[in-house]
């Protein structure tokens, strides 16, 4: 009943709120302005990650308690979603934006130290030492997801429906592990972008900004692997990563594309996977279509990987 509850309000409240932020965004030129790096011709605004977070924040609020899991994704889901929108405005160094991104990742693993601290003695155990190396890793999963989710956001929807599409299978995997908690983070999650993709599909009216695509990504990595450590289930690590598969990607092949063409990794280009599949002609709507596919079908491998191994 909780997860109708939260569904319902979380929709609710995104879907009345993205009309109001949007034309907020207009009047107080809070907008993405078209560039040479930029597909739309356009000033839209960018204030998504305002929408989805309300929309996310209510639906608990009158829902369930904040503590626990929920405090600690709540602390560090603010942090994010205000160096977004700091970043949306100023126009931040990426270099400091990952060294503050560093900060939520570990207010999520410190409040999540016991159950990580279990799943290294009992499920790593053969690696010894070694096994604690995922204490490492894992702020390495959450700041390269949150960025990762980021930098695909670069068609109108794009972002936004991979996110839904990973959530969507988190949520599935969840009730199958009855994993009530993250269930219900889940379920805020993906009905307040549910609502939002109807105003940032083609042609988008407002934008989810880096406020909203590293709020989700925080978000998405954040509860993914925490899943993954309560499954109490080794293999089930790489769970998120194929969940994730087009994003990691996309992410990996443009910081070894920068590498190798001596860049700044963190140099924006035009080298991503939507922009490549815009110069072969396919226009804009199908090339979000065909992305949202192929996150699809990366679902439904790790939907059956896990039913496999179970």
């Amino acid at each position: 009943m909780k997860y109708i509850e939260v569904g319902i309000i979380a929709f609710v409240v995104s879907y009345i709120l993205t009309p109001y932020i949007t034309n907020v965004g207009k009047k107080q030129n809070m907008v993405d302005v078209p560039g040479h790096r930029k597909v739309h011709e356009e000033a839209i605004p960018n204030l998504g990650g305002i929408v989805i977070f309300f929309g996310f924040l209510f639906s608990l609020l009158l829902v369930v308690t904040i503590e626990g899991q929920y405090r600690a994704l709540l602390i560090g889901g603010v942090i994010i979603l205000l160096l977004g929108i700091i970043d949306d405005i100023a126009d931040l160094s990426p270099k400091i934006k990952f060294i503050i991104q560093v900060t939520p990742a570990l207010i999520v693993i410190a409040f999540n130290h016991q159950l990580i601290h279990s799943f290294i003695i009992i499920q790593l155990k053969n690696l010894g030492l070694l096994g604690y190396l995922m204490y490492p890793v894992l702020i390495l999963w959450i700041v390269g997801v949150t960025n990762s989710i980021n930098l695909v956001d670069g068609l109108d929807g794009l972002a936004c429906g991979i996110s839904i599409i990973a959530l969507s299978s988190l949520l599935i995997l969840g009730i199958f592990f009855q994993i009530e908690n993250l269930n219900i983070l889940v379920t805020a999650m993906l009905f307040s972008m549910l609502a939002f993709l109807k105003y940032n599909f083609y042609p988008a009216k407002i934008f989810l900004g880096d406020s909203g695509s590293t709020f989700a990504g925080f978000m998405i990595a954040s509860i993914s692997v925490l899943w993954a450590i309560q499954s109490q289930k080794a293999l089930f690590l790489f769970v998120p990563v194929i969940i994730l598969a087009l994003p990691i990607f996309d992410t990996l092949f443009a910081i070894f594309r920068r590498y190798r063409e001596h860049r700044p990794i963190f140099q924006a280009d035009q080298g991503h996977l939507h922009h490549r599949l815009l110069l072969r002609g396919i226009e804009h709507k199908n090339v979000v279509l065909l992305m949202w596919g192929i996150s699809f079908l990366f679902s439904v491998v790790a939907l059956i990987f896990v039913f496999i191994f179970r």
